[in-house]
C-alpha cells in the first residue's frame, strides 16, 4: 500500500525540498528509507515512513503528532534514530549518528578499502613463515592440494585484507604481518572444510595461540562491533560457502580417476567480498626458519568414540542366557569384572558402532558406573555382546552420563576426555539412535 494513499495527512508533512532523488509518490507504508519531515509548526526531522505512521505511545493517540511539538524526553541522532528517556522532559538533537550507524559506516569504509588491500595481503602472506609451513605441510598431506589451493589462498588473502583495510581506514600503520591468532583461525577454518582423514595431521601446522572465527567476531584487538558491522553489510567472516566449494572441487578431482571432463567445477564468488588479486605460484618456503623455532603446534583435542549402555536394577537372568549369566543389571558392591560381565551384553547394538568405538560406558541412574575397553564383539540370536576389559580408574566413572539421551543405547564422540588420570572436559558430540533389531547372522550361543 502506498504511503500517499493510506496516510494523506502524514504525506503532506514530507519535506518539500530535502528529499531530493526520492520518488515520494511510490513510497510504501512499510518503507525503511530515512526521509525528511516538517510539521505545521516548522520543525524538521528525519524518520522512516514506517516509524512516522506507527501509533507510538508518545503521540498520545494523535497519529500526526510531531516529536518536537509533543516533546517527550528523547535524544535524536543525526541519522534519525532516537532514544526515548521517559524520566526526562528535554528533547535533544545530536549532530553525530547513533552507535550502530557509526559502526555500520565504519564497516562500509573498511569494505570500500578492502579491494585495494589485496596486494599488501599477498605480500604479507609471502613473507610469513607460519603460512609457508601450513601450505608446505598441506602439499604433503592433502590430496589434490594444487587444485584447491587457489580457493584456500583466496580465503587467506580475503581475511588478511580486512586487517590491512582496517588499518588504512583507522589511519594506523599497515601491519607487517598478521597476528598468529588470525592466521591460526583461518587455518582452523580451512581444516573444517578439508576431508576428515587429513585434519589431525594438519593440526601440527596450526599455531598454539590460534584464535577463533565467529559470524561477528574477528580475532585480535577487533571486537564484536566491527564484525557485526561487516556482517550487516554482507561480509561473511567465516565464509560458510567455503565447505561446499572445496567439497565440489575434491569430488570433481576424484572423478577424474575414472573420467576426464577437462575443467574444474565453477566456484561462484559473487557477493562474497573476495578482493581481486592475480594468483601466481610462489615459493611458500621462503619464510625464515629461525622464526619458526618458537613455533608451538596446536594439539587437536583427544577424540574418543564410545557406545553407551544403560543398566536397570539387578534381576535374575533367563535360564538360557547366551553368556551363561545368573543375574543381570546393576547392584551395589559388584567388582568391576562382575559388573562388566553383567553389562557387556546382550544388546541390540549396531555392529559398526561397536567396531568404531574404543570404550563402552555402562550407566545406571544417569551415572557412569563402569568404563571398559572394546576389543571385539560376538553375535548372538538376540543381538551382540561386547568383548573388552574394565578400566577401573577411568575419569568418567562416577560422572554424569556424557551421552545424555533418553534412549538406553547411544553412540557418540567424546572430545577432550583423557583416557585415564585427568578430569574429562565436556566437549561431546553424540549421535544417539533408537535401539532396534538389526540384521545379524543366526549363530549358536
Amino acid at each position: 500500500m502506498r504511503f500517499k494513499e493510506q496516510h494523506p495527512e502524514l504525506f503532506r508533512q514530507l519535506h518539500p525540498t530535502r528529499n531530493t532523488g526520492v520518488d515520494l509518490d511510490s513510497t510504501t507504508n512499510s518503507s525503511h528509507e530515512m526521509l525528511w519531515w516538517r510539521c505545521p509548526a516548522g520543525h524538521e526531522w528525519r524518520e522512516t515512513p514506517l516509524q512516522r505512521r506507527s501509533p507510538a505511545a508518545w503521540k498520545n493517540g494523535d497519529l500526526n503528532a510531531c516529536l518536537y511539538c509533543v516533546a517527550p524526553g528523547a535524544i535524536v541522532h543525526s541519522c534519525g534514530h532516537r532514544r526515548f528517556q521517559p524520566s526526562e522532559s528535554t528533547f535533544r538533537v545530536l549532530a553525530h549518528p547513533c552507535h550502530k550507524c557509526e559502526v555500520t559506516e565504519h564497516a562500509r569504509l573498511i569494505l570500500d578499502a578492502h579491494d585495494d588491500s589485496a596486494a599488501a595481503a599477498v605480500e604479507i602472506l609471502d613473507d610469513h613463515p607460519l603460512y609457508a609451513l601450513f601450505c608446505a605441510k598441506a602439499a604433503d598431506i592433502v590430496e589434490w592440494w594444487e587444485q584447491i589451493f587457489p580457493l584456500v589462498e583466496a580465503y587467506f588473502v580475503r581475511m588478511v585484507s580486512v586487517y590491512v583495510a582496517i588499518a588504512a581506514v583507522e589511519h594506523r600503520p599497515i601491519p607487517s604481518s598478521p597476528t598468529d591468532g588470525l592466521l591460526g583461525a583461518c587455518m582452523l577454518r580451512i581444516l573444517d572444510a578439508l576431508p576428515p582423514s587429513c585434519r589431525e595431521e594438519m593440526h601440527a601446522a596450526v599455531p598454539d595461540d590460534a584464535g577463533n572465527l565467529h559470524s561477528t567476531y574477528l580475532p585480535g584487538q577487533h571486537g564484536s562491533d566491527t564484525g557485526w558491522g561487516l556482517k550487516k553489510l554482507g561480509f561473511d567472516i567465516r565464509d560458510t560457502p567455503l565447505d561446499g566449494d572445496i567439497e565440489r572441487r575434491l569430488q570433481f578431482c576424484e572423478q577424474q580417476r575414472f573420467t576426464a571432463t577437462g575443467e574444474l567445477p565453477p566456484v561462484n564468488l559473487a557477493d562474497r567480498h573476495y578482493p581481486p588479486f592475480t594468483h601466481l605460484p610462489r615459493d611458500r618456503e621462503s619464510g625464515a626458519s629461525s622464526e619458526l623455532r618458537g613455533f608451538r603446534p596446536k594439539q587437536p583435542p583427544p577424540r574418543i568414540t564410545a557406545v553407551r549402555v544403560t543398566l536397570a536394577e539387578a534381576c535374575p537372568a533367563d535360564p538360557d542366557d547366551p553368556l551363561g549369566r545368573t543375574h543381570l543389571g546393576y547392584a551395589p558392591g559388584l567388582t568391576p569384572p562382575e559388573l562388566w560381565e553383567r553389562g557387556r551384553g546382550v544388546w541390540k547394538l549396531r555392529a559398526d558402532h561397536v567396531a568404531a568405538s574404543t570404550i563402552v560406558l555402562i550407566v545406571f541412574d544417569k551415572t557412569v558406573v563402569l568404563v571398559a575397553s572394546v576389543t571385539g564383539l560376538t553375535l548372538h540370536r538376540g543381538g551382540l555382546a561386547i568383548l573388552g576389559e574394565p578400566v577401573p580408574d577411568h575419569p568418567l566413572i562416577g560422572k554424569p552420563d556424557p551421552l545424555h539421551t533418553p534412549n538406553p543405547l547411544a553412540h557418540g564422540v567424546l572430545q577432550g576426555v583423557e583416557r585415564s588420570g585427568s578430569e574429562p572436559d565436556q566437549h561431546i558430540r553424540s549421535s544417539p539412535w533408537r535401539p532396534g533389531p538389526i540384521p545379524l547372522p543366526r549363530t549358536a550361543s
